[in-house]
């Protein structure tokens, strides 16, 4: 739904993005994610076509973005980090002004209006004039008048700075489900826990480059094969449980202290119940069992410093 090649955006001699390429398909959460400065606004910008790039291109919807500006906007729902409201507007009138700005026809837009409010949790604010809203409502309120066109795409530039964590919660549901309706959502944050558990892909980037980019679950486990496994147990059979594990196909790096340690293992999770079995049958009394799975945090600082995962 979004194609970026070979994109890069220059400002005198500052060179905001560099050589970015990134698809993303129909109906994916993907978050660009890094410290402030890292391009993600650049990039977000150019994708709905109000920056012009150095080189590359751009493509929603399959339409380029730099050569058909307007038609490629059609497309697109854009909320800005820092966007204005009609304050001295109602909540619906709000809506109505915007879906008549993008020429929907009159017939539609009061149901549009409606569904909208409805989607954004604010039945009870319809005739609420904006300036009463709280921040969390307000931000509802620009997704859904981004959205009031029914755009296939819809890029949002931290959408959840500033907002406490009910408001953020009421956000990321709001955007769950504008996902289930088929749109392909692009967000950014320079905050980790703003988009853990939400997306379903990220892509991390720092000084204009793209570092990492995937689907988190397959970032976290770093593409590895093999997993880390935990163990702990109670008695001083060290030395026979070291035994067990090294001559147990699939298991490697074994690394063991007292009464617990660790093992990577490359079966599968049947495999692994059978080393727990064969442990405990041969008279390990096993007080703890568990992967080790790196956290989303730990996968960051690891990318983001340049380490080797």
């Amino acid at each position: 739904m979004i194609e970026i090649d070979n994109l890069r955006k220059e400002y005198d001699e500052v060179v905001a993005v560099d050589r970015l390429s990134l698809a993303i398909p129909r109906g994916e959460i993907y978050g660009l994610i890094g410290p402030n400065g890292a391009g993600k606004t650049t990039t977000m910008r150019v994708v709905c076509g109000l920056l012009e790039p150095t080189e590359g291109q751009v493509r929603v919807g399959g339409v380029d973005v730099l050569r058909e500006p307007e038609r490629a906007r059609e497309h697109i729902g854009y909320l800005s980090d820092f966007f204005s409201l009609y304050e001295d507007l109602k909540v619906w009138e709000y809506l109505d002004y915007f879906a008549h700005a993008y020429k929907m026809a009159e017939s539609e837009i009061p149901a549009r209006v409606d569904e909208m409010i409805q989607q954004a949790g604010l039945g009870v604010k319809r005739d609420a004039f904006i300036h009463g809203l709280s921040r969390g409502m307000k931000q509802r309120l620009g997704v859904a008048r981004a959205m009031i066109h029914r755009p296939r795409v819809l890029v949002l530039d931290e959408p959840a700075a500033g907002l406490d964590p009910k408001a953020r919660i009421g956000l990321r549901n709001l955007l769950r489900s504008v996902r289930d309706t088929g749109t392909t959502i692009l967000i950014s944050s320079h905050i980790l826990t703003e988009l853990e558990g939400f997306c379903t892909s990220i892509g991390i980037m720092e000084r204009g480059h793209l570092v990492r980019s995937g689907r988190i679950e397959d970032l976290v486990s770093g593409g590895v094969a093999a997993r880390r496994v935990r163990l702990r147990w109670v008695g001083d059979n060290g030395t026979q449980v070291r035994t067990a594990l090294d001559e147990r196909a699939g298991i490697s790096g074994v690394e063991l202290d007292a009464n617990d340690g660790e093992f990577s293992f490359s079966g599968t999770d049947e495999e692994l119940a059978q080393v727990l079995k064969e442990l405990v049958a041969g008279g390990t009394r096993v007080v703890g069992f568990h992967e080790v799975k790196q956290t989303f945090e730990e996968m960051y600082m690891k990318v983001s410093s340049h380490e080797v995962m």
